[in-house]
């Protein structure tokens, strides 16, 4: 379905209920805060229906643009994303965790699919085993690899509260970063609400002296295969 096919499907379903009387032009022009002669030229074709129209339009119908789709055309939709060949992520040399140094390569006999369909893998994607950590429990307990995102980008700027891999005093472990006005701050399921034990670490040092990766996914390597399973840090959108 494309945007052009949603405006249609819209706007047929609106002038059917004027047409049915739940609604009227004027009562609806004026909920969504447009004029009645711009309502009426937008029904009859005459107007484009804009994006901010089109989404007013939906609010005031509570509905979401899925809506506009047939089950049919959904049901396709899912089965072609299942059908996508699931690119397979290496390992990194070694395990990360309390006690493990960052390893800083990888196995590449070592293979774990992708947590979410995708067409291929990018290159700065990276499989993890992850030992137990006892100030992780709630985020990370239950759960032996992790998805990492290797790039850069990540060493030069951090996501507010995001979990990460770093390794300050030579030890790489799950931590959320913070970056405050003189500090950067490293938090854990423990103390993540008691600012006066978050451990500090001067902003002159930069990310990219202790940030090794960011943490996408976390997941069990027994559930090789099982569609979805595992826990999303990270829309695998944006992946």
């Amino acid at each position: 379905m494309t945007f052009q096919d949603a405006q249609f499907r819209l706007l047929a379903l609106v002038r059917e209920r004027i047409h049915n009387g739940e609604l009227t032009e004027r009562g609806l022009a004026r909920r969504i805060g447009i004029s009645q002669p711009h309502a009426h030229n937008v029904l009859k074709g005459a107007r484009n229906l804009s994006p901010e129209v089109f989404d007013s339009l939906l609010r005031h119908l509570h509905l979401s643009i899925l809506d506009l789709a047939a089950d049919e055309e959904l049901q396709v939709v899912f089965d072609n994303r299942r059908r996508l060949r699931r690119p397979e992520v290496p390992f990194l040399a070694s395990g990360i965790g309390p006690g493990r140094s960052w390893p800083g390569s990888l196995s590449w006999q070592e293979h774990f699919p992708l947590p979410s369909p995708a067409a291929v893998a990018r290159s700065s994607l990276a499989m993890a085993r992850i030992t137990p950590d006892t100030s992780l429990q709630a985020t990370a307990g239950g759960y032996d690899i992790a998805l990492l995102d290797l790039s850069d980008r990540h060493q030069s700027r951090v996501t507010p509260g995001g979990l990460y891999v770093v390794d300050p005093d030579g030890e790489a472990v799950l931590r959320f970063v913070l970056q405050g006005a003189r500090q950067f701050y490293l938090t854990n399921d423990v103390n993540r609400d008691l600012p006066a034990k978050w451990r500090g670490i001067a902003t002159s040092r930069g990310t990219a002296d202790f940030v090794r990766a960011r943490v996408l996914w976390l997941g069990r390597e027994a559930d090789r295969g099982l569609d979805q399973a595992g826990r999303f840090l990270v829309a695998a959108i944006s992946w």
